[in-house]
């Protein structure tokens, strides 16, 4: 059951939120709407589930996810998740709970289907089920009330089979002990730090060397393909022309996107909006942005159609007064600065050959033609080009080396008594060696930092095996640890939050008991072929 405490990570929260919805919404409200048929990408027991029931259910999740997290779910939380796997697996996992729970002749009533309905709060007025509510909601969404009503009875099925295996489960007292001790007690730590760059100075390496070095790591130093371009720019500034906007023009810009002039009313009062005389001069200057944007774009269309049909860029340029300007060579990870706006640049200009237009391109402000003047393949630069750019990669990995061979060493010599952390503090000058404040297991680590590795271990540290059996690399840095105090447990606030840590622990035991029931289960019935996999999640 420590195990459960032990995964302590910056996004653990986030992560189990959203991880809990994907079981949620899969299980008790996926596949809602009825769909085309499509092939199949698995069954079980015969039951096919499709290839457009994953894409439905995977692009309702993410709808429910953006509008609930909104612009806090990154592409790097997205990418934790995991979620196109983890929405197959649900896929499979719901029709395996399905599967043993007809097994085991778990039946739902249609009372208990009607009970489940009556008491959703989204289809009751006052706190009373509403008909109409409820037929106007399934219209909306597209679902037939016998439809919602069988996915219904699914989702009361999978309930009860899983309170059936869940409830079994029970929590002792030391389990809960133990539980709180793990998430509250605060401890200190003596360390032990060796940083690389403490060796830096000390290997010289021959040119041998680092050729060798240069050729074994040709993808850290190849040179890239790279582009220069001449391009000719048509700026929205260049036709911009605030006396052509109307008073039609501007009537009818604020009443189509008045929301832009709304004023927030004060405390209970309602919201006003600006009167248009106040913003006349705002909307002037954007009606004429946008118009002066259109009117480059068109001289930038008619510009690429003649030079496309006479190949005379520098010609076309010169006859109607148009600067041509010229980039450095670049690569496609480094464009030019004044361009990186430019949308889909980095694309074409990599697709071009040599004396090749682009489409018009444009940014928020501009509009562009490019052709491509010069191009230099990838290559691997010889030593001498880049001589001090792999001598001090060389000298960071053998350091590194070195480092690690140092606390390797010095972790064999604390376990075998040859030496203590307090004598490495006197003898060892070049050591880092310290105890931390008083601190709780996964939170940063005093005068260390974060790492979840090193915050796993701290729960097998005790007074009797204080030293951790590994060595740890924490930002940059090589650690050992040993336990060196333990706060001790306030009892008072123990009891009170006993009941409290009881149901949460009971609470994920629970899950995890059923979800290994789960992971077996499915496992049995692939290797007995009750499970066939037809299109693998690469192939969706």
């Amino acid at each position: 059951m420590l195990a459960l405490m032990r995964k302590h990570a910056r996004n653990w929260l986030m992560k189990a939120i959203l991880g809990i919805i994907i079981l949620v919404f899969i299980f008790y409200f996926g596949s809602m709407r009825g769909g085309k048929e499509t092939e199949k990408i698995a069954s079980v027991d015969g039951i096919k589930i499709t290839r457009s029931e994953y894409l439905r259910e995977y692009r309702q999740l993410m709808d429910l996810y953006r509008q609930r997290y909104g612009m806090s779910l990154s592409d790097e939380v997205l990418g934790m998740l995991n979620l196109k796997q983890r929405v197959y697996d649900a896929l499979i996992d719901r029709a395996v709970i399905l599967a043993k729970a007809d097994e085991l002749n778990l039946d739902v009533s249609d009372g208990e289907v009607q009970q489940a309905i009556f008491s959703q709060p989204h289809f009751q007025r006052n706190g009373v089920f509403d008909p109409d509510i409820y037929e106007r909601a399934l219209r909306f969404q597209g679902i037939t009330p016998e439809d919602f009503e069988a996915q219904q009875r699914k989702a009361l099925k999978i309930e009860k089979l899983e309170r059936l295996i869940k409830e079994s489960v029970k929590v002792a007292e030391f389990e809960t002990y133990d539980f709180y001790r793990v998430q509250n007690q605060a401890l200190k730590i003596a360390y032990v730090g060796i940083d690389p760059l403490d060796f830096a100075d000390e290997p010289s390496p021959s040119d041998e060397e680092l050729r060798e070095y240069l050729q074994e790591n040709a993808e850290q130093f190849r040179i890239p393909r790279q582009v220069k371009l001449r391009y000719i720019r048509f700026p929205a500034s260049s036709y911009e022309d605030p006396s052509s906007v109307t008073d039609d023009m501007i009537e009818n810009f604020y009443y189509d996107n008045r929301d832009d002039f709304k004023k927030p009313g004060e405390d209970d009062e309602p919201d006003t909006f600006l009167p248009i005389t106040e913003v006349r001069d705002r909307i002037v200057a954007r009606i004429a942005e946008t118009r002066a944007l259109d009117e480059a774009y068109r001289e930038a269309k008619t510009a690429h159609d003649f030079i496309y049909q006479h190949e005379n860029f520098e010609e076309f340029a010169s006859e109607h007064d148009l600067v041509i300007d010229e980039t450095d060579l670049f690569s496609r990870d480094n464009l030019p600065e004044e361009l990186a706006a430019v949308e889909n640049l980095d694309q074409w200009a990599f697709d071009l050959a040599v004396e090749e237009m682009t489409p018009v391109l444009s940014d928020d402000r501009a509009h562009y033609l490019f052709v491509l003047a010069e191009e230099r393949p990838e290559r691997l630069p010889e030593l001498d080009e880049t001589r001090v750019t792999v001598e001090e990669s060389w000298r960071f990995q053998e350091s590194l080396k070195m480092a690690s061979k140092k606390a390797d060493d010095t972790l064999e010599q604390l376990r075998s008594g040859e030496t203590t952390i307090e004598a490495l503090a006197e003898k060892e000058k070049n050591l880092n060696v310290g105890t931390t404040d008083f601190f709780v297991p996964g939170d940063e680590i005093p005068e260390i930092g974060y790492s979840g590795e090193l915050a796993e271990a701290l729960y097998t540290l005790s007074e009797k095996n204080p030293l951790a059996d590994d060595v740890f690399f924490v930002d940059g840095k090589f650690y050992l640890i040993a336990l060196e105090e333990l706060e001790p447990i306030d009892e008072k606030d123990w009891e009170e939050q006993k009941d409290t840590v009881t149901a949460a622990l009971l609470n994920a035991k629970k899950e995890q008991f059923f979800q290994s029931w789960l992971a077996e289960t499915k496992a049995s019935m692939l290797a007995s072929e009750r499970i066939t996999i037809s299109i693998g999640l690469e192939n969706l």
